[in-house]
């Protein structure tokens, strides 16, 4: 039987397609691939470089405003000041827009920007725009995650939610070989109980996780 890897609690079988199977946790209910299928990193580097991101491209920059765009009131109301993209991947530009509008923005990709002194530090804002959905071990990556946010900062995510076991087979989402891990609404207050934060789900793809003070 395998451990979920975000709670480590028992799983059940969710679902199956043509190239693997999934596992949903029976408490924290997150639902992920079997872990004898996950891609090694020659693949995922040569899969992320099918994605077209680039800075200067109007829809790009309209797809991160989804996230961007109730973020920067949040900035401008708590009055945030450094930020870090973190899996910016192969076009970084979320930090740009942050930076034009007056934050001290930085990003980190482990593929493609990996200056491990940027998890060194903590920031008043991280973002993860279609990244935790990457996750092979979300348990080890939310403990980093937590340990870059200030506290009384936020963490800001931006993924696909999770659909039911009966549509998983056909959905679009999850025939990405480097999207493994799928979150449903428990799944999201199971972090914030679990890593200390409140959660704020500002849409069905966007989740702000806020620091509270025993961050």
């Amino acid at each position: 039987m395998l451990l979920c890897p975000l709670c480590e609690s028992h799983t059940q079988f969710y679902a199956r397609d043509r190239r693997r199977s999934f596992y949903q946790c029976e408490h924290c209910q997150l639902v992920f691939a079997d872990p004898k299928t996950h891609i090694d990193l020659a693949e995922e580097k040569r899969l992320y470089e099918t994605h077209e991101n680039d800075p200067a491209d109007a829809h790009y920059r309209g797809f991160l405003n989804r996230l961007w765009q109730p973020l920067k009131v949040l900035c401008q109301q708590s009055n945030y000041k450094t930020a870090l993209d973190f899996g910016s991947g192969p076009g970084p530009t979320l930090h740009l827009m942050m930076r034009e509008a007056g934050l001290d923005a930085h990003h980190y990709d482990p593929i493609y920007s990996p200056d491990k002194t940027r998890l060194s530090q903590s920031y008043d804002v991280v973002t993860c725009t279609e990244v935790i959905e990457h996750f092979c071990y979300p348990q080890q990556d939310f403990i980093r995650l937590r340990s870059l946010v200030k506290p009384g900062g936020v963490l800001a995510t931006m993924t696909k939610p999770c659909v039911a076991a009966q549509q998983f087979p056909n959905w679009h989402y999850k025939n990405d070989l480097t999207h493994v891990s799928f979150f449903s609404e428990r799944t999201y207050h199971y972090i914030a109980e679990r890593f200390g934060f409140s959660v704020d789900r500002v849409s069905d793809q966007v989740t702000f996780f806020r620091c509270v003070k025993s961050c």
